[in-house]
């Protein structure tokens, strides 16, 4: 008895399908069961290249008012990101940098429109101008210290000639008093007795009777001399002479060597 009553049922579902599946393909899929737009285009969407209807060669396929509106619409959402203009976050480029030789880290270029090559030859300037400075301050330290050490040197050397001439003054004045004293000497023998002088002289060193003999004048050293011993007179006769021609050779040598004071050049006061 339920199955007489499913039966018109389901014939009348399989007339009424049939039917929508005539005017489909009739109208070529243009029916919808909503009557929507918006199910026209998700059908035309989800077909599959192989139920696209063929296109002959050389023909454009004609697109209906929906679809070249929802081309627009695609073609507008894609392009609106590349047509906005790029906001200002107020970051900039990065410029180049340049390392120099201690390691300092300095811009390769500027916003002032100077090139880079002459941002480099800048900077070389800048490196060279601190390489002649160095310089200059070490040629100064150098012209220093050789100041210092010339004061030094004048000062070594001026303690050095006072302590020459306080050494000379201290011979000077040995050679003087031993002058003297010898001078006394000389005085003593030559206001002895001649016989009594001629008997020192004979034993006295020889060195030392050269030096009274030379002292004492000839006239008190001739009887002197002839009271003397014959060969200690003839000894200190040949060493006087010897010592009187090596004064007269040694006062002609000072003589040639020491230039003539007249052949020499004047000097003209200006």
């Amino acid at each position: 008895m339920k199955t007489l009553r499913l039966l018109p049922i389901v014939l009348v579902a399989v007339t009424a399908l049939l039917l929508l599946k005539s005017i489909g393909l009739i109208t070529q899929g243009g029916y919808t069961l909503l009557g929507t737009d918006v199910a026209q285009a998700q059908e035309v969407n989800s077909q599959t290249p192989d139920a696209a209807p063929n296109v002959e060669e050389g023909q454009v396929e004609q697109l209906s008012a929906i679809e070249e509106a929802a081309a627009q619409r695609a073609a507008d959402s894609l392009f609106s990101s590349v047509n906005q203009p790029i906001r200002d976050n107020g970051q900039v480029d990065a410029l180049p940098t340049l390392e120099n030789e201690d390691g300092e880290i300095s811009e390769f270029g500027n916003a002032d429109g100077v090139s880079l090559t002459e941002q480099a030859l800048l900077q070389r300037l800048r490196e060279r101008r601190a390489e002649l400075d160095a310089r200059e301050q070490a040629i100064e330290l150098q012209e220093n210290l050789v100041v210092a050490a010339e004061a030094r040197l004048n000062e070594r050397i001026a303690y050095l000639q006072a302590i020459e001439a306080q050494v000379q003054a201290l011979v000077d004045q040995q050679q003087a008093q031993d002058e003297g004293q010898f001078d006394a000497l000389v005085s003593m023998y030559a206001n002895m007795k001649s016989s009594d002088a001629a008997s020192v002289f004979n034993s006295l060193n020889m060195d030392v009777l050269l030096r009274l003999a030379i002292k004492m004048s000839p006239r008190k050293m001739s009887p002197i001399l002839a009271d003397m011993n014959t060969e200690r007179a003839q000894q200190l006769t040949v060493r006087m002479a010897t010592a009187q021609n090596s004064s007269v050779q040694t006062q002609a040598a000072i003589d040639q060597v020491s230039p003539d004071m007249a052949s020499l050049p004047q000097i003209v006061g200006q």
